[in-house]
């Protein structure tokens, strides 16, 4: 978990940043280079603006790239614009083009996980009165972990950010009160009647999981022609039962941390009723919330 700790760091902060530094003092052969080594700068730091894992920072923090690019363009173009147009062609010219033409195939692969096709069931979004961040979300495994399972290739996990923007106190406490969703209720998301429900195993320590009870605590909710998976709930918290009929905006529970999960967030995913021998099988179905198809870094303050 260190390692994963300080690899965010690097990618998130001081290979962006340094790049942007690099920019604003570099000395280029001619404005084609400037412009190319522009472009990558610009879409790498594009590429982890809009998917990297900000919560585990501070989503805020994610705001200081796009300033420091700004002023590293300025910077670099007044030095720019007296170069030649073009450069001599040599080797270092030929791979700063390779580099470049790789990192904007990245960010395009990246792009593909913001639409899905054909429909999608429209829920409300079952938690409120805070401000929630989607963690994993959308239709690539780049901003989606799930996305390579085909019955949760549209699922969610959510999470809750406190003042400072983050998703914890502290990078990765151990203790389940210092992330700010955990005992948050949650919220039916369209009427429906509840199919199946497990109500009994343990909240875990973070960096613990049970992967025997995948989905730990958990509701599976029919409605709209769909099962609705709503899973890592708090133990004892599930207020109805099997066969229960719910309104949407009904209190159904609490977030918690059992089930294979690193840490308390809520997982809901989606599959055509009836379509899966399990609670993990079937075929998934996109989610949309209020009209609104959420990937990685949505940001949403529901009522």
């Amino acid at each position: 978990m260190v390692l994963n700790i300080a690899l965010l760091i690097v990618t998130h902060l001081v290979i962006p940043i340094g790049f942007l530094i690099w920019l604003w003092q570099a000395q280029f052969e001619s404005k084609f280079n400037w412009l190319i080594n522009l472009l990558m700068v610009l879409l790498y730091s594009l590429f982890f603006f809009l998917n990297g894992r900000w919560d585990w920072l501070s989503y805020y923090l994610r705001f200081l790239l796009p300033i420091v690019f700004v002023i590293a363009v300025y910077k670099s173009f007044i030095k720019a614009n007296s170069l030649p147009v073009y450069p001599p062609k040599t080797f270092k010219n030929y791979l700063e083009l390779g580099i470049s033409a790789f990192v904007v195939m990245l960010f395009i692969a990246s792009l593909k996980g913001y639409f899905f096709t054909g429909s999608s069931i429209d829920l409300s979004f079952p938690l409120k009165n805070s401000l929630y961040y989607v963690a994993h979300g959308g239709n690539s495994p780049i901003i989606n972990y799930h996305n390579t399972h085909p019955t949760q290739q549209y699922a969610l996990d959510i999470i809750k950010l406190n003042v400072l923007g983050a998703r914890a106190n502290g990078l990765y406490p151990r203790s389940l009160t210092d992330y700010a969703i955990f005992g948050e209720t949650l919220y039916s998301p369209c009427d429906g009647t509840i199919a199946n429900l497990v109500n009994d195993l343990p909240n875990l320590v973070p960096g613990e999981s049970d992967r025997k009870n995948l989905a730990g605590n958990h509701i599976l909710l029919k409605c709209k022609g769909a099962d609705i998976l709503m899973a890592h709930l708090l133990k004892g918290s599930i207020t109805s039962q099997v066969g229960s009929l719910v309104k949407s905006g009904d209190a159904i529970a609490k977030i918690g941390n059992s089930g294979n999960t690193s840490e308390p967030h809520l997982h809901i995913h989606a599959r055509k009723a009836n379509t899966g021998k399990s609670i993990l099988d079937g075929e998934g179905l996109p989610i949309t919330f209020d009209g609104k198809f959420l990937v990685r870094n949505s940001v949403l303050f529901p009522r």
